[in-house]
């Protein structure tokens, strides 16, 4: 009897409200955040040529990000989850708000634009932890791989949808035109999510956050998985996010002489393999997640070089799509996992201290590609050196078996 109460109490994925909700929120947040993104990045190439101030867009919303994020997944696990995640999405949306405001003044600027992507940092430091630690709140254990590829579809359909939207609208309407949507996604974003309703905790709090952070780094260190990921996540972020992010639009405007539209394309293609890639794994349960793993992270090293060769947009989109694919064998096995073996009131802590410590040298590659494209080294040289590197990466870590067994008992 008490068998076939409990078997009614597991709701289908797509019947879960909550669930729902969350995955409705990210439709409009997501994407609506690269809509944002792509013109703010077309916005910052037009106004000045000096590509070091490109790179210190990137570099001002990394630190405070970087700063805060413990602090989020601390309030992550002491307050209403649903809550953190309304005051993130709709302070970005304020944020396009002061930037709308400065276009129809005339009156924008590189450093408005830096200043801007700052606080954009400080609201994402909040978001990320609570994103990663509601999903397991609401879905049973045995959803989370199918939950967190749902939810990934939203992340991956933004690099999509939102390029596609963003380069067409710049190229219709303006760069008032983009902000407008963009700010009008973020709105629905947070009016959808304030919906959620969360089971009250059980337990009071009692500690102070201070103690709550000691608590989080003990419970870091005696996991071994956690500290293989975060250590392979450092080095990793450090030769990938900076020279990627910085550099694909950069490879798009002045290397290939092309337009917004066509770094649409390219940010599309990042979007449409990284979709395959979590539909994929929403209907293919993986058998050995860690191998899978370590061998997409190899995979990728070498198309990474590829495209530091590639002299054509066209095959860069097909690269970057593959890479973006294999990206998603990378990071949803290790989140599904983590959130499966990881105390539901250390959620929080656990995925903010990952993200914190992995992309803590982020900053730092984004300033190291700026410079070094400043020094007038190329920034395809700067990609095929980072894609050696990660392969080489993937290869020494063959041998950690934390990461090798990953997901299997």
């Amino acid at each position: 009897m008490d068998a076939v109460v409990q078997e009614k109490q597991v709701i289908p994925i797509l019947k879960n409200r909550n669930f729902l909700l969350l995955f409705i929120g990210s439709l409009f947040s997501a994407p609506g955040y690269y809509v944002y993104l792509i013109g703010a990045e077309w916005l910052m190439l037009s106004l000045n040529d000096n590509r070091f101030y490109f790179g210190m867009l990137f570099f001002a919303a990394s630190i405070p990000r970087l700063l805060l994020l413990t602090m989020g997944g601390i309030v992550a696990d002491r307050y209403n989850k649903r809550t953190v995640l309304f005051i993130s999405d709709l302070s970005r949306a304020l944020l396009i708000v002061i930037l709308l405001v400065l276009l129809y003044l005339d009156a924008v600027s590189a450093w408005h634009l830096i200043g801007l992507a700052a606080l954009f940092g400080i609201a994402d430091a909040f978001s990320y932890p609570v994103i990663n630690s509601l999903t397991p709140m609401v879905l049973e254990e045995n959803q989370l791989q199918r939950g967190n590829s749902f939810i990934q579809m939203t992340m991956q359909i933004s690099p999509i949808f939102g390029p596609a939207l963003g380069g067409t609208l710049i190229a219709v309407l303006g760069f008032k035109g983009v902000f407008t949507v963009a700010c009008v996604m973020l709105l629905a974003a947070s009016v959808t999510v304030i919906f959620i309703r969360l089971k009250p905790e059980e337990t009071p709090i009692v500690s102070s956050p201070w103690e709550d952070l000691k608590e989080g780094y003990r419970y870091a260190r005696r996991n071994r998985l956690i500290l293989s990921i975060v250590s392979m996540g450092f080095f990793i972020n450090f030769f990938f996010t900076g020279p990627y992010t910085i550099g694909i639009p950069i490879i798009v405007k002045d290397i290939f002489q092309s337009s917004s539209i066509s770094l649409a394309i390219v940010q599309t293609a990042m979007g449409v393999g990284a979709l395959i890639g979590a539909i994929f794994l929403a209907s293919k349960k993986l058998k050995k997640p860690g191998i899978t793993m370590l061998t997409s992270l190899a995979l990728l090293g070498c198309i990474y070089t590829s495209i530091g060769m590639s002299s054509y947009l066209y095959l860069t989109a097909v690269l970057v799509a593959m890479m973006a694919f294999l990206l998603q064998l990378i990071n949803i096995p290790i989140t599904t996992v983590l959130q499966e073996t990881t105390e539901k009131r250390m959620l929080g802590r656990m995925m903010s201290l990952l993200m914190t410590v992995s992309t803590g040298l982020i900053p730092v590659s984004y300033i190291a590609t700026s410079l070094l494209i400043a020094m007038g080294l190329s920034i395809l040289t700067i990609i095929m050196v980072s894609g050696l590197v990660i392969l080489f990466i993937a290869l020494y870590n063959l041998k950690n078996k934390p990461l090798r067994t990953l997901g299997t008992s």
